[in-house]
């Protein structure tokens, strides 16, 4: 785990290093440098955005915007471009 310190954070490293471990479905890591690496090790990565999606599409929520917003309110940051993208690829803006 130690080389991964220097491209990421310590959180980020040990999900990494237990996904492999675990043989994991996929990986949630929305951080470029840290989906890269995971993509390199050969794990299957999806960020939080398409988890979000995920779940309208099988109906276990009806509308992502809110909890999108909430999350930003709670400090989760996303560029008001992949903000704007994304609700209106959804058909939400």
């Amino acid at each position: 785990m130690g080389f991964l310190l220097h491209d990421v954070d310590r959180g980020e490293a040990e999900a990494l290093v237990l996904a492999k471990e675990l043989q994991a479905d996929a990986l949630i890591i929305d951080e470029r440098t840290g989906y890269l690496i995971a993509k390199e090790q050969g794990l299957h990565v999806i960020g939080t955005l398409t988890v979000l999606l995920m779940a309208k599409d099988q109906g276990l929520i009806s509308t992502v915007k809110p909890l999108l917003d909430e999350m930003i309110r709670r400090g989760r940051w996303y560029s008001q471009f992949v903000y704007n993208d994304f609700l209106k690829k959804i058909g939400e803006l």
